[in-house]
């Protein structure tokens, strides 16, 4: 399902006509903006599995005072765990959560020099693949969204938002939403790179 296809579904919700195109519609460039910021805030907020990668990070060349940095990924929106060293490759079980490090300059630094994996959340931009109540979700947030500028009603928003919060539940009890997801521990930041305001 396109992104325009998600928006209309949106757009059904709330008792409107389709657009064929966000261009000609008269709020087009609002629905487009709307939607790709409730996406990534979906993605961000919870670890759907269909989003969510593993990648082994190269150290940079430069230091971070006495300690090594290293590259999160170009498509990193929310960084999930952190494992450190003694992995060879991806294939070996991961042998233990990382806790002594932050996050500084879009990398990882730690005291380690080697062996740094991580399990992020990506930033999506193919819409087309998303499963079907990630689609239902993000149509049901839109038209929350946009029930007060086009309806003025709040009694449709708090609706709206109902049905979300009962599709972002049956995720979770369908498992397309990680229950073991563990967020980066207290002591370092929570990546969320706002991708939708570049």
């Amino acid at each position: 399902m396109s992104k325009v296809e998600i928006i209309n579904r949106a757009l059904l919700k709330l008792g409107e006509p389709p657009v064929s195109s966000l261009n000609d519609a008269a709020f087009g460039k609002s629905y487009e903006l709307i939607y790709q910021d409730v996406k990534n805030l979906l993605l961000s907020s919870y670890p759907w599995r269909f989003a969510v990668s593993t990648k082994r990070l190269a150290r940079r060349n430069e230091k971070y005072g006495d300690r090594f940095m290293f590259q999160l990924p170009a498509d990193c929106l929310l960084l999930l765990k952190v494992f450190g060293a003694g992995i060879k490759d991806l294939t070996e079980p991961r042998p233990y959560a990382l806790q002594g490090y932050e996050l500084a300059n879009n990398c990882i630094v730690t005291m380690l020099d080697d062996g740094i994996e991580v399990e992020y959340v990506r930033i999506v931009d193919d819409d087309t693949p998303f499963p079907p109540l990630f689609r239902e979700a993000v149509a049901a947030k839109v038209a929350a969204e946009l029930a007060m500028r086009i309806k003025h009603s709040l009694n449709l928003k708090q609706a709206l938002e109902n049905e979300f919060l009962t599709l972002i539940q049956q995720a979770e009890l369908n498992n397309e939403i990680a229950k073991d997801a563990e967020l980066v521990p207290d002591n370092s930041w929570v990546l969320v790179r706002q991708v939708w305001g570049d």
